[in-house]
């Protein structure tokens, strides 16, 4: 995950909010020094602010804010149990195992909504 990048989609969605900064903060629900410490990139911005843009945008998804998955209505994403039957899974772990593949980062997230993601080296 690049900060950057999720500091880019935090500001793409603000401006295509057409809120202002300060009403922005209100309709999340945080100070507004917090927005503004955010895009004067004194701060990172933290799972708890991304967390409250998803909540408050309907049509913003923290995928897309974290990763850059791109913007699905949240009502129009399947759950996880609609997208595979337990056969599927069974049937893609011997053929994960066999690719070669690696892990490349992992993100942990904390009960109390902080992050850290670890990179391979």
């Amino acid at each position: 995950m690049n900060k950057e990048t999720v500091l880019n989609r935090i500001k793409k969605t603000i401006e295509d909010s057409n809120l202002t900064n300060s009403e922005f903060a209100e309709k999340i629900g945080v100070p507004k020094s917090s927005i503004s410490h955010l895009l004067s990139e004194r701060n990172k911005p933290s799972l708890d602010l991304i967390t409250k843009i998803s909540e408050n945008f309907e049509e913003i998804t923290l995928d897309y804010l974290i990763f850059g998955v791109s913007e699905v209505k949240k009502d129009k994403i399947k759950p996880f149990n609609d997208l595979f039957s337990y056969q599927d899974i069974d049937n893609t772990k011997d053929s994960v195992k066999e690719s070669n593949n690696r892990v490349k980062s992992i993100i942990i997230i904390y009960e109390n909504n902080k992050f850290e993601q670890i990179d391979r080296l």
